[in-house]
């Protein structure tokens, strides 16, 4: 009995510990050779970003799980917001450099069902940027590079 408390006081704890993001200094990143396809059918709510570019980023930490890319749009109010399906990003980096392809759905796409607020604040034709982000907390991160902003060919 008392190596079975021990035991799950012993994971309890290991379950409690996290990580300390201050320890890890911020790098920076770049971003090349970006080829945008837009995908759409906007009759059947259909607008995927397909993305491919390569990417660098210097201080890099290996095996913290600290650095992913999102495509960033623009709003009417300055700021930006990313929009993925699900809790996980679907662009995590895990190698200080690489090439990256990946197709991302726009807030137009039948993926998504936005607020009619949300809607009204994006700015329109779509602006949008592609960003890397290092984790700085659980539920923060910094873009540490990031694209020129694009435009969709999508006319609304």
């Amino acid at each position: 009995m008392k190596k079975l408390v021990t035991s799950i006081t012993f994971l309890a704890l290991a379950g409690c510990t996290s990580t300390n993001y201050s320890d890890f200094k911020v790098g920076e990143a770049s971003i090349s050779n970006l080829v945008v396809d837009e995908i759409y059918n906007l009759k059947q709510r259909r607008h995927k970003l397909k993305l491919s570019f390569d990417y660098q980023i210097s201080e890099y930490t290996d095996g913290a799980d600290l650095y992913e890319c999102t495509v960033q749009f623009s709003a009417l109010d300055g700021t930006t917001t990313s929009i993925s399906a699900g809790k996980q990003s679907p662009c995590k980096l895990n190698k200080d450099k690489g090439e990256i392809s990946i197709t991302w759905p726009t807030i137009l796409d039948k993926t998504f069902s936005p607020s009619k607020k949300q809607l009204s604040n994006i700015k329109y034709p779509l602006e949008y940027f592609v960003a890397i982000h290092q984790r700085t907390g659980k539920n923060t991160s910094q873009i540490i590079g990031k694209t020129p902003i694009q435009i969709s060919e999508v006319k609304i």
